[in-house]
């Protein structure tokens, strides 16, 4: 032994240096991890400097032990004094300080930093963050506009076929692109005052039906301006109250909220709420779309004035069906009959145009379905174009934009014109139209 190990032994075991723990410190520490267990994990970098503090504060105080034993009574304290920090020898010149025992570790002496304007919490701990900064205010939304998924909005809903989509007053729509591998399961985007979406096919599709056109539909319907929904969620509402609203809410990987809607006689469709600082701040209703992310737009093709157009009927006086006596009857009309056969009578030359004669066969079975000789084709060596103006030169991607049922083989490619009537759009192997016929059951 020496002299500093006899003033070390001595300052040691002075009691005047001890520090003597609060009778209730466990009891507090106790009920403060209770309340907040309720609320966010981290309410917010003040909070986490707070429990931290907390924590070290209470840890020294109970030697190690941070959960009270089951038969343990916390009596009243007999000193309110608490120790600002875990320094191991107090400054005499620097008082203590005496916080509001009802406070958490936010300073907020409500005992609750965040959650609902009731003083609750959501209790789903969501990274999403379910609680703005700085608590929510009451928000009425009773006022706004109903978002009914059974029921139009501003003319629009989803599930209306593209037919009557076009005949809702001030629509615009857009052809899109879909950068999808089925491009054609997408029409577009239509756009009305107060919403907008996609116009497609919807959800899970195994091969497109013959009719796409007529397959087209509403597929999503965004709200421009703030609404409500009928189980009352409208933009201002807290992530906390949709959750409470739809138990079935999931979030996404970037913090919007969904929920199946249920109830609409076969419609898969969901909510989706765009969610900012824990607030809605848009509302959809979202019927399984099939254009992908961000399809950009794509012009058709341009009628062009200077080019002579052929319609889903025929070309001038010539139609598809004219028999071989109406044929003949036509001015300028010369026919050539020196290939025939029992199916086939021949070709006719109309100025430009020219065609065949023969009976009408389907052109996937190949099974006669008329056979009265008629005209049966009409095309033409020099440019012809549709009425959406499609002719020599079209890329067969706006082709696809006027005709998403367009079947491409090696050399050609078809659409439906009418009734057992197609466009054939050569290609010679390109992918450019190179020449347009109309087909309308060729048997020669």
């Amino acid at each position: 032994m020496n002299d500093f190990d006899d003033e070390l032994r001595r300052i040691l075991g002075d009691e005047r240096l001890g520090l003597t723990p609060q009778a209730d410190a466990v009891g507090r520490i106790v009920k403060g991890a209770h309340r907040r267990r309720t609320v966010r994990v981290v309410a917010s970098a003040a909070g986490s400097v707070g429990l931290v503090a907390a924590v070290a504060i209470g840890s020294m105080a109970v030697s190690g032990q941070f959960t009270a034993a089951p038969d343990y009574d916390p009596q009243p304290a007999v000193s309110p004094t608490v120790l600002p920090g875990p320094e191991l020898t107090p400054d005499p010149a620097t008082p203590t300080t005496t916080p509001d025992p009802t406070a958490d570790p936010t300073g907020d002496p409500t005992g609750d930093s965040g959650g609902d304007p009731a003083g609750g919490s959501s209790g789903t701990g969501d990274p999403a963050g379910d609680t703005p900064p700085g608590g929510l205010d009451p928000v009425d939304v009773s006022t706004l506009p109903l978002l009914d998924p059974a029921a139009p909005f501003d003319g629009v809903q989803v599930r209306m076929p593209l037919a009557q989509l076009q005949q809702v007053p001030g629509v615009e729509i857009t052809r899109l692109r879909a950068q999808t591998d089925s491009p054609e399961l997408c029409y577009g985007e239509f756009r009305t005052a107060d919403a907008h979406g996609y116009i497609s096919l919807r959800g899970a599709i195994g091969s497109p039906p013959d009719d796409l056109m007529g397959a087209y539909e509403v597929a999503t319907l965004v709200a421009d301006v703030p609404v409500r929904t009928p189980e009352g969620i409208g933009v201002g509402s807290s992530a906390a109250d949709v959750r409470a609203a739809y138990p079935e809410t999931y979030a996404e990987d970037n913090g919007d909220l969904g929920s199946v809607i249920h109830g609409l006689a076969g419609v898969m469709s969901s909510w989706e709420f765009q969610v900012v600082d824990g607030l809605v701040t848009r509302i959809a209703h979202d019927g399984r779309h099939n254009c992908g992310v961000d399809p950009p737009p794509v012009e058709g093709p341009t009628p062009d004035p200077d080019v002579p157009v052929i319609t889903a009927d025929g070309y001038g006086p010539i139609r598809i069906g004219m028999s071989v006596t109406e044929l003949e009857d036509v001015d300028g009309v010369t026919m050539d009959t020196s290939d025939q056969s029992a199916t086939c009578h021949g070709s006719f030359t109309y100025g430009d145009v020219h065609g065949s004669v023969s009976v009408r066969r389907d052109p996937d079975t190949g099974e006669i379905f008329d056979d009265t000789l008629q005209v049966t084709t009409i095309t033409s060596d020099r440019p012809l174009q549709t009425p959406e103006g499609v002719r020599q030169g079209t890329p067969l991607d706006q082709v696809r934009l006027v005709h998403p049922n367009l079947e491409v083989s090696a050399e050609q490619a078809r659409a439906a014109a009418g009734s057992r009537t197609y466009w054939v759009f050569r290609t010679a192997g390109g992918d450019v139209v190179v020449q347009v016929m109309l087909d309308g059951g060729w048997g020669c």
